[in-house]
């Protein structure tokens, strides 16, 4: 894997709005971005914890409750805790506890909406939204939490407005590469301060370490045709031409599974699939 820094550009010296013609152009070029010097981002006065706390004062919250500073959703090393007093989790985020808040919608059902789920933040803010808009997620961590690796399977702005964060990804194409070398990488983390937005394109895997008190917020949109998409609450779903194929990669398993192994190896071969289905397959039997 090459270490790359990402490229900032400065809205205020290019002069450049934030449209939906400059959106497109970030995702037709598919690579991360990271805006500098945007209007009303930087909450770092404005948000301190006592004012969050009397700004989301009616708030219940659904968090996840830990003692590692590491979360990994693999193994599960945290709980769910719902309808949590917003002001005792702020405080117990302040003091460095693992508390962490990646917000839900008004309802199970709802797909998570910044702008109206919290009125009194949301208000505060600049926030620039896609046309296609997806959902907002407010995430509010204490110091050097770190959030496990992943990708979105939808295009999203993260926006720092309070804290550092520092984000380290890896380009789609390096996903078999990832684990070479245990749990180091060459890959450089790019640190966002507030104010800073982060464009991270689909399908690039990401993972977060808030340098001190963090919040943030997640704007993730389409941009592949609304045919490609099935229900999504989380963002993460796969483009429906992946799950056919899937299903479709499935059916040939099956059907090759009743030759011989000397068969399937050729087969599997020609055929262009990958040689680890083949080693699962066998060792299914």
């Amino acid at each position: 894997m090459k270490s790359v820094r990402i490229r900032r550009i400065n809205l205020q010296q290019k002069q450049i709005n934030i449209n939906d013609e400059f959106i497109s152009s970030l995702v037709e070029e598919g690579q991360p971005v990271i805006l500098e010097n945007t209007e009303n981002l930087d909450m770092t006065e404005n948000w301190k914890v006592e004012n969050l706390c009397e700004k989301m004062k009616d708030c219940n919250l659904s968090i996840h409750k830990g003692g590692n500073l590491t979360l990994d959703f693999r193994t599960k090393n945290f709980e769910y805790a719902n309808k949590y007093p917003a002001g005792d989790f702020l405080r117990e985020v302040a003091s460095g506890k693992v508390r962490y808040l990646r917000s839900t919608g008004a309802r199970r059902k709802d797909l998570p909406d910044f702008e109206k789920d919290y009125p009194s933040l949301s208000s505060d803010l600049n926030l620039f939204k896609p046309e296609r808009t997806h959902s907002q997620i407010l995430r509010i961590s204490p110091k050097d939490l770190e959030i496990w690796l992943h990708y979105d399977t939808l295009d999203n702005f993260l926006t720092q407005t309070v804290g550092e964060k520092e984000v380290l990804l890896f380009n789609p194409k390096d996903a078999a590469n990832l684990y070479l070398d245990g749990d180091k990488s060459e890959c450089i983390g790019e640190v966002l301060k507030p104010g800073d937005v982060l464009f991270i394109p689909a399908l690039w895997f990401h993972c977060t370490k808030a340098n001190n008190f963090s919040v943030s917020i997640n704007t993730f949109f389409k941009s592949l045709p609304d045919k490609m998409y099935g229900k999504d609450l989380y963002g993460n779903r796969d483009p429906l031409p992946v799950e056919d194929a899937a299903k479709h990669l499935q059916k040939a398993i099956i059907a090759l599974k009743q030759l011989p192994p000397t068969y399937q190896h050729f087969y599997f071969h020609k055929l262009g699939i990958s040689a680890a289905c083949l080693s699962d397959n066998n060792n299914s039997k």
